[in-house]
């Protein structure tokens, strides 16, 4: 049995070792169960190498689920892929004026029948029908802990379209816009239950991480962007991010995938 359980260990740091985007080391590893992660063979992955995600491919996404995305910028390839490949209903949430206008960009495209680039990507273009597109909807408003209106402020590269409520990039100029609870936009939006979360809010998700686990309102699939294994606001980053993961698992989710500072879970410990 010991034997065993070092084998499994040994295999997931291997397939760990695979999840960073341009074969990196994932900087999520010290803080996931290495034995847990599946292998490459039973995931799938969506969308492009910078917005793409991984997701199990038993995810049992059908045309009657429905998926909120949190964090859109201008690459939605993996909404538009959840789309595509399985027919369900996305919403994207996402307060940046410039991620809603591209938004519009798209959906003109597609119904002039233009191709549409991906993050003005000359070589990526949208492959969404207008059938398609109308699965996906836009809600102009940020994912938070509260129901507030909140400071997002501007990356420092101005080609940068990712804004920050905690202030990653410590700049100075920013914009305001509505936050709500994941509890509330539901409520708003008249849905009972959501079958993924995808939340890539730039350092904010700790506070939505804590809401859902008080909520007991965690979703059966969770995606989950940890920006500062990228982007540390200071020597404390580690610790919350090892705190929150494991909140995620005592609420009963279970990580099987990380790729770079993604990580991927799944309800059911």
């Amino acid at each position: 049995m010991i034997i065993k359980q070092m084998l499994q260990q040994a295999v997931g740091v291997l397939r760990g070792l695979a999840g960073g985007r341009g074969g990196r080391v994932s900087p999520l590893l010290p803080y996931v169960d290495h034995a847990r992660i599946l292998p490459p063979g039973e995931l799938l992955r969506l969308g492009t190498v910078y917005g793409g995600w991984i997701i199990p491919k038993d995810h049992s996404l059908t045309v009657d689920s429905l998926c909120y995305c949190a964090g859109a910028g201008e690459d939605i390839s993996f909404e538009c892929e959840l789309v595509e490949y399985f027919g369900c209903r996305v919403r994207i949430i996402d307060p940046t004026p410039r991620a809603l206008q591209h938004f519009r960009d798209l959906e003109r495209a597609v119904r002039s029948g233009e191709r549409f680039p991906v993050n003005n990507s000359r070589s990526d273009f949208y492959s969404i029908t207008e059938a398609h597109l109308g699965r996906l909807s836009f809600l102009p408003v940020g994912l938070a802990n509260q129901d507030a209106e909140m400071r997002f402020y501007l990356p420092r590269n101005p080609a940068h379209v990712s804004c920050s409520v905690v202030n990653l990039q410590k700049t100075d100029r920013y914009f305001t816009a509505p936050c709500v609870r994941l509890s509330s936009i539901m409520r708003q939006q008249g849905d009972r239950a959501i079958d993924l979360l995808k939340i890539d809010i730039e350092g904010a998700e700790y506070g939505v991480i804590e809401d859902l686990a008080v909520s007991e309102s965690l979703p059966r699939l969770l995606l989950v962007e940890f920006d500062e294994a990228h982007t540390p606001l200071d020597d404390k980053a580690p610790e919350r991010i090892n705190e929150h993961i494991k909140l995620l698992v005592r609420s009963g989710m279970r990580c099987v995938a990380v790729e770079g500072s993604n990580a991927t879970f799944v309800q059911g410990r």
